[in-house]
Formats: C-alpha cells, structure tokens, sequence
C-alpha cells in the first residue's frame, strides 16, 4: 500500500480543494487529456463526507434554480426550477467526482508553498510532507475562513456565540434576543428563520441594494444570464460598480420588519454581553450571531501574489509565480467566477495554460 506522500509524487498539477472550484478544475484538466490521480492530484483539508456544504444551517437553500447551478459537463439533477438545499449540493459535488473518477486526497492540509531552488516548479509544504509539482491551482474559493471584527473575542454572553459557519437551526440558540449582526444575504436569511422563536435584532451596516428572488414571474438569476448580467468582466465600469455592493435577494428589510425583525445601525464594538452601534446605542443580548462572511483561505500562499491589502493578485487565474493559479474568487473575471454555473469558464482558461506549459 503506497502511502499519501508517494502517491502525490511525479503529478503534474496540485489542486488545492476540493469543492466546487477544485473539482471543476479537475473536469477541466481531464478535457485537456490530464488523468486524475496520475497526471494530477485533488487535494483536500476536510476528512471525506465533510464538505464545507454540510456544515451549512439545515434550512439554506441556493439562491440559484438548479437549472443555474451546475458544473461543467453534468446537469443538476431533478426539477431545473427548484432552489436545491445545501445537502442536495454536497451529494451532487460527490455525484460529480464519482462520475469524472476524481478522488480527493482528504485530510491534507496544505501549510505553504515555495518555488523549488532547483527549478523544478513548486515545493508544497503539507501535512504528509513537502510534494513537488510544476503546476499548484489554489482552488480553496471564497468561503475558507469565518471573518469576525477584532472586537468579537470580548463578547461573553449567557447563550450562543457562533459564526454563521457553525449555525445549523434555530434550536441551537436558547430562548431569548439574539443579535445577528450582518444583513447581507445571509444574515437576513438568519433573520427570517429565527424571527418565529426569537427575538431578533438585525444590525445593519451600508445599505444594500435589494432585489427579488423572482421579477415577473421569472428567476432573477434567469434574468442575469438571458441579459450577460454573469458575464461582464471584471475590469468594465459596470462590474465595478456591481462589485462595490453585496447584492440582497429575495429577502428585503421591509419584509423582515413586518416579521417582528428589528433593526440596528452599524455594530463598532462590544464586551460582555453588550454590544455599541454607529449611533452610540447599546443593546444586551442573550445570543450573537456573526453573519460577516468570509475570508479566503490563501495564507499558505507566497507573498510574490499578493498585493499590499493582502488579496491575490491575479490575471484570469494566472499569477506572478509562473505555474500557480487561483480559482473560485468572486469577481476573479467575472460575476460569476465564484458560481457553480460560472467557475467552469475560469477553469477551462487555467487548464488551457497548464497545458501550454512546457
């Protein structure tokens, strides 16, 4: 029986994660002629069967109908209408590997990774061991690691104290206020579901443009793809303009309000169980919600690709270190770069210059 660090040798391309981004990227290099698992490796931090899916709250569905929500090369199963839950996505993410014969290495941490002194592509520093490979795709997407505001680690309260990452139903939260704090798409989402056994205080910081989950009677996401709205590139004055400004769907703070949600200004700090907002008001709560998203999990990467503010510093996926790319990031060319319908595009680019390497 070969063991992990063997089995990584000699590949000629490391993907790193294995979501929806890693594993369209693995679609992409099998159309180029690379073989799964021995020309190139999906590698993977999660142990099998924990997708980041699965730690999603039960009740989560897609934004995007299933008929949006595909990757390349197999369709969404069942009705293209339908918005699916979070676990129907795990199990169609696990479907498309199964079909593609893409099997993840899982329970492989990847600590770093440096060009090879002896020119040989890169050095990556692993949990199973340091793996060389002339081509690295950090496939790890947008949703790696919870942000929190520095002020977070001096709250003490009597009830729950998650992250969105960690929340799974309402049951998880004792009786009593709870502060969600965030009302993008999530946090609204939050919202709605705990506003029927809670009492729920929303505290909002920019407003958000809002729109609704249907526009005459049909899908807004149909809307973007029939009108190009997915495909502006990223550098265009629109996207910019887009990009600027998380989007609300389908859930507006009219609606919230009519609920018994009840709102607050920005949050700037808290301690103990009392939280201060932009106006200098203040509220105790029994439990706190973090709805404030995510950061991408790219620390293991070298400091060549990033810029001052610490984000990847990319050109369709292709950075400044000839051979290492990145996949999956919002607006990484275009809206939809980080979509299951839309990471396909980006992929195929990546694989088109991987096979052009010498």
């Amino acid at each position: 029986m070969t063991s992990p660090l063997e089995e990584l040798r000699l590949k000629r391309v490391i993907v790193v994660g294995a979501g929806q981004a890693g594993l369209a990227m693995g679609h992409a290099l099998a159309r180029i002629g690379l073989r799964p698992q021995v020309d190139f490796m999906i590698l993977d931090a999660a142990v099998a069967g924990e997708r980041a899916w699965n730690r999603r709250w039960h009740s989560l569905r897609l934004f995007t109908p299933a008929r949006h929500s595909s990757l390349p090369g197999i369709a969404f199963p069942g009705d293209g209408s339908r918005y699916p839950r979070t676990d129907e996505v795990s199990v169609y993410l696990d479907d498309y590997a199964n079909q593609l014969g893409l099997v993840p290495m899982w329970g492989t941490r990847v600590h770093g990774v440096q060009l090879d002194p002896h020119g040989h592509g890169m050095i990556l520093m692993t949990n199973v061991g340091e793996v060389t490979a002339r081509n690295v795709v950090a496939a790890t997407g947008p949703f790696a690691e919870p942000r929190l505001p520095e002020f977070a680690g001096r709250v003490r309260v009597p009830g729950q104290n998650l992250h969105s990452d960690s929340y799974t139903h309402p049951k998880q939260l004792p009786d009593g206020s709870v502060l969600i704090v965030g009302a993008g798409n999530t946090g609204r989402q939050l919202a709605r579901e705990l506003a029927g056994s809670h009492e729920v205080t929303l505290a909002v910081g920019a407003p958000q443009r809002e729109l609704p989950q249907q526009f005459l009677g049909v899908d807004i996401f149909s809307w973007m793809t029939t009108t190009g709205v997915l495909r502006i590139p990223a550098p265009s004055p629109i996207s910019r303009r887009l990009a600027r400004r998380e989007v609300a769907i389908g859930q507006s703070m009219e609606e919230l309000r009519a609920l018994g949600v009840r709102t607050a200004p920005r949050l700037v700090d808290a301690a103990g169980s009392t939280f201060r907002f932009e106006d200098d008001s203040t509220l105790v709560a029994q439990s706190v919600l973090w709805a404030t998203g995510y950061k991408p999990g790219f620390g293991w990467l070298p400091d060549q690709v990033r810029d001052s503010g610490g984000g990847i510093v990319q050109t369709r996926g292709a950075t400044a270190v000839p051979g290492l790319y990145v996949l999956g990031l919002p607006w990484m060319h275009t809206r939809g770069s980080a979509l299951l319908s839309g990471v396909g595009r980006d992929a195929s680019r990546i694989a088109g210059m991987i096979g052009r390497r010498p």
